[in-house]
């Protein structure tokens, strides 16, 4: 099943544009959303979950549009926001019993676990606790009542290095159902560097490359050499390019690159190195688009 679908989706602001042509996340994979802050990446999770109404396009979800039965969507949604949104004067296990009420497959079981596992007070307030904890409290609450999609907006934000690892590992848990997805916006790439089975970048408001995380190595290449001998490198083939006066690194498609590895250093680019390179923006830089 499809779980989540984009389509000509548009939502202008004063000096910024999001424009997405189309996204599609079928279930049992992991899609991983990478964007410079600015890019975009919230306001089209916002427009995705109806918290701003977009201009025009479609969203659906589950193959059903957001609007046309939202109570039952929303069940089988859990969604967290970069800013959580949790009232300061109430304990977690307070704001559970609220969260219990709205949801017909809620896991008691499993809230425990999660708040376990995240070290979770019940009985502090929220305000007491610290940025990374209601976020992991956030996440304990997505993931209680067993939702059949993830909606993530920076859910990283705040969390030490081992909070961290212990969420990549309750993702990679989650999807091992083929009915389980999970659209996961985020600017730490080495959060998903290992457990995104499709990694979308947005730049500028709209996307400029959507694909498998293996297709990262196996379609592309980074080529390095002498700032002389760049012209040998068919210009088809650069989707980016970093040169000096001495040197040059150049982010190319393999398939059209036919060169010798005496001349050039040819390497397979990480998704980190994969990301940067298509982003930035140097004043030198030329980057061009990918499709």
């Amino acid at each position: 099943m499809i779980a989540l679908c984009v389509r000509n989706l548009t939502k202008t602001y004063k000096n910024f544009k999001l424009e997405i042509q189309e996204l599609t996340l079928e279930s049992g994979y992991i899609m991983a959303l990478l964007g410079r802050n600015g890019a975009g990446k919230t306001t089209l999770i916002k427009c995705i979950l109806d918290l701003v109404k977009k201009e025009s396009g479609e969203v659906l979800i589950f193959e059903k549009p957001f609007n046309c039965d939202e109570v039952q969507i929303k069940q089988r949604l859990g969604v967290v926001l970069e800013n959580p949104i949790v009232p300061g004067y109430l304990k977690p296990k307070e704001v559970k019993e609220i969260m219990k009420a709205f949801y017909k497959t809620w896991d008691d079981k499993l809230y425990k676990k999660l708040c376990d596992l995240f070290e979770i007070d019940q009985n502090k307030r929220i305000f007491q606790l610290s940025k990374g904890t209601v976020m992991k409290f956030s996440i304990a609450l997505a993931l209680s009542h067993r939702p059949d999609l993830l909606i993530l907006d920076e859910p990283t934000s705040g969390l030490d290095p081992v909070a961290r690892n212990q969420f990549v590992e309750i993702l990679q848990e989650f999807v091992q159902s083929e009915e389980k997805a999970v659209f996961y916006s985020t600017h730490i790439v080495s959060d998903i560097e290992n457990v995104a089975d499709f990694v979308t970048i947005i730049d500028g408001g709209k996307i400029v490359f959507s694909s498998s995380r293996e297709s990262i190595q196996d379609d592309y290449c980074i080529v390095k050499g002498a700032a002389n001998e760049y012209d040998k490198i068919p210009k088809s083939a650069v989707l980016s390019l970093k040169k000096s006066t001495l040197s040059f690194e150049a982010l190319c498609r393999k398939k059209d690159v036919k060169l010798s590895q005496d001349e050039f250093v040819i390497e397979k680019p990480s998704i980190e190195k994969f990301y940067v390179m298509l982003v930035r923006r140097d004043e030198d830089d030329e980057v061009l688009e990918v499709v």
